[in-house]
C-alpha cells in the first residue's frame, strides 16, 4: 500500500492526531480530578476525529472504509448531538451523573451501529446484495443521512436553551457570575454549528451537483479547524467551585427575559426583583441572621461565594435563604453580595494605606474576580465609575 502525504491529507491528519492527544489529556485529567465534563468533551473530540477519518485515509491512499468496508458503522452524526448536550450538563453541574433514563439519547446511534454491524458481519456477497436490494432500494441510506443532519441541529437547540436557562439562574445562586457564565460554551456551540451547517450544505448540494472530493474536503477542513479550537479552548476550561445547576421550568418572567435575549445570552439578566413575595415565617429574624453573617464574617470577600455557602453557614437550605434575600432586601443573591463588596471597596479606596494599590487590586481584595464585574457592580450601586472614587480621594 502506497501511503500519500499530500497537503489535503496532512491537514486532516494533524487535526486527527491533535484531537486524540487532547482527548487523552482530558480523560487523564477527568480521572485524576473526577471531572465528568472532561470525559464528555474527550468523547466529543474523538467523535469529531472519527467524522474525518474516512476522508483522511482516502487522501492518504487508504480506501478501505470507502470500498470493501463501506458498511462499517463509522458515521458518528447521530452521536454528536447527545455528546454536546451532556458535555454542557456535566460542565454546569458538578454533581451530574449519567443515569439509565439518559440512554435513550443514544438509541438512534445504537440502532444504526447494530444494523450496520449485523449486515457487515454477513460477508461481502450478502452485504453487497443487501446494499443493492434493500439499503439503497428502500432509501435507508438517505434516511440515515437526513437523520444525521437533523439530529445534531435538534441537540444544538436543546443545548442552547439549557445554556440560556443557566445564565438566567446564575445571579440568584452565584456571586461570581462573570467567571462561570461560560461564554466558552457559547463559542463551543457556534463552532459545532459551523461544522454541522457546513455538512448540511454539502449534503443538500450533493442532490443537485456531482461534488468532487476536493470540494467536499473543504467541509472536512472546517471540521478539522473545529477540532483544533475545541481541543485547546475546551482543555483550558476549569470546573468552578460548587457549580450545581439543575434544569427546571422557567416562570413567566424569566421565560420572557429568555425569549427577548434568544441570540444574546451574555445580555441576559435574571429579574432582580421577584414577581411575588414569599410568605416567610420569622422573616425579620432570618434577615438579621443573613446581615450578621455578611457583616461579621465578611463572606462576600470570597470571590466564589455561593448561595449554598451562606445556607450552610446558617444551617438552612437554599430556597429559604434565597427567598429571604429576595423578599427582605428586594435583590437577587448576586446583587446582594456585590453591594457589600462595593461598600468594602469604598472603605478601602479611601484608606491611605492602600493608596499605592491599583483599583483592580483593591477590587480583587474586596471579593470581585473580574474587572468587568467590578465596574458594573460599582456603577449599579453608586451610579459612579470606580475611577471617580480614586480621582476624588487621591
Amino acid at each position: 500500500m502506497d501511503i500519500k502525504l499530500n497537503i489535503y491529507a496532512i491537514v486532516l491528519l494533524f487535526a486527527f492526531v491533535h484531537g486524540l492527544v487532547y482527548a487523552f489529556l482530558l480523560i487523564r485529567r477527568g480521572w485524576l480530578d473526577e471531572r465528568q465534563s472532561d470525559y464528555w468533551l474527550a468523547a466529543f473530540i474523538i467523535a469529531a476525529c472519527v467524522f474525518n477519518l474516512d476522508w483522511m485515509l482516502g487522501f492518504m491512499g487508504i480506501h478501505y472504509l470507502g470500498q470493501g468496508g463501506n458498511f462499517l458503522p463509522y458515521s458518528i452524526d447521530l452521536i454528536i448531538g447527545p455528546l454536546i448536550l451532556f458535555y454542557l450538563k456535566s460542565q454546569i453541574n458538578a454533581n451530574f451523573r449519567f443515569k439509565k433514563e439518559d440512554y435513550w439519547h443514544f438509541l438512534p446511534y445504537f440502532l444504526y451501529f447494530t444494523y450496520h454491524i449485523i449486515i457487515f458481519s454477513l460477508g461481502q456477497n450478502t452485504m453487497k446484495w443487501w446494499i443493492d436490494n434493500v439499503h439503497n432500494a428502500f432509501l435507508i441510506y438517505h434516511f440515515e443521512m437526513i437523520g444525521g443532519n437533523i439530529l445534531p441541529c435538534v441537540y444544538l437547540i436543546l443545548s442552547w436553551r439549557m445554556y440560556q436557562k443557566y445564565v438566567l439562574w446564575l445571579p440568584s445562586e452565584r456571586s461570581d457570575t462573570e467567571g462561570v457564565r461560560f461564554a466558552w460554551f457559547r463559542n463551543f456551540m457556534i463552532a459545532c454549528a459551523l461544522g454541522v451547517i457546513s455538512a448540511i450544505i454539502i449534503f443538500i448540494l450533493g442532490f443537485w451537483f456531482n461534488l468532487s472530493y476536493l470540494q467536499i474536503w473543504y467541509q472536512r477542513a472546517i471540521v478539522a479547524a473545529v477540532v483544533y479550537y475545541i481541543s485547546i479552548a475546551g482543555f483550558a476550561q476549569a470546573q468552578p467551585h460548587k457549580l450545581i445547576f439543575e434544569e427546571k421550568p422557567l416562570d413567566d418572567a424569566v421565560q420572557n427575559a429568555e425569549n427577548a435575549a434568544l441570540f444574546e445570552p451574555n445580555s441576559i439578566e435574571a429579574p432582580s426583583k421577584p414577581e411575588a413575595k414569599a410568605d416567610i415565617p420569622d422573616l425579620d429574624k432570618w434577615k438579621k441572621k443573613v446581615l450578621d453573617l455578611m457583616e461579621n464574617q465578611k463572606l462576600y470577600l470570597n470571590a466564589e461565594l455561593t448561595l449554598s455557602d451562606v445556607s450552610d453557614k446558617l444551617n438552612s437550605h437554599n430556597s429559604l435563604i434565597s427567598n429571604v434575600i429576595n423578599t427582605a432586601f428586594d435583590k437577587n443573591f448576586n446583587d446582594f453580595v456585590n453591594e457589600f463588596r462595593v461598600e468594602e471597596f469604598k472603605l478601602k479606596v479611601n484608606n491611605p494605606n492602600m493608596k499605592h494599590y491599583t483599583l483592580l487590586t483593591i477590587a480583587f481584595d474586596c471579593g470581585f474576580n473580574s474587572k468587568s464585574t467590578f465596574n458594573r457592580a460599582v456603577k449599579k450601586v453608586t451610579n459612579r465609575l470606580p475611577s471617580e472614587f480614586m480621582l476624588k480621594e487621591h
